[in-house]
């Protein structure tokens, strides 16, 4: 069974795993741990997590970390790579190897839209897995850039 916590300052290490991973989803095109550590976008996403307006969630099962979700907001001076607008944070998300295909994303990703009080927007790169799960999942797309799909969750008024 997959259980979603909270994410604290304290999980900071798992969430850098987790973005590696999100980052490096495609098999045939990894950069690894130490390339993405050296990379400006590693800070931009993580660093100071969290901050006051950063939302996220770890997955758990048996035990283990399995996943992570958060979300960021970014400026359009310096926007995330599924930037579409200064009130919209961004979500990254990701599950580690072995547990994928569990449901685990899903659980992330319910936890995240269901906790969020506003709208959401990530990127997703063209034959990633995963743009089945954020289309079921109310996601729609909103424009590219390179080689990925800028995707929009829109929060309505209740």
């Amino acid at each position: 069974m997959t259980t979603t916590r909270r994410a604290t300052a304290a999980d900071l290490p798992f969430l850098e795993e987790v973005f590696g991973i999100a980052a490096d989803w495609n098999p045939e095109a990894v950069k690894g741990a130490e390339f993405w550590h050296a990379d400006p976008t590693f800070q931009k996403y993580l660093a100071g997590f969290p901050r006051d307006t950063d939302l996220g969630f770890i997955a758990e099962r048996e035990g283990q970390d399995a996943g992570a979700v958060w979300s960021r907001y970014f400026t359009a001076a310096d926007p995330g790579y599924g930037f579409v607008a200064e009130d919209i944070p961004e979500l990254s998300i990701g599950v580690v190897a072995g547990r994928r295909g569990e449901g685990i994303g899903r659980a992330l990703l319910n936890a995240m839209l269901a906790a969020s009080p506003v709208s959401l927007s990530l990127s997703v790169e063209d034959g990633n897995p995963a743009l089945e799960l954020y289309r079921k999942s109310g996601f729609v797309p909103v424009g590219r850039v390179g080689d990925a799909t800028t995707m929009l969750y829109t929060r309505r008024s209740d």
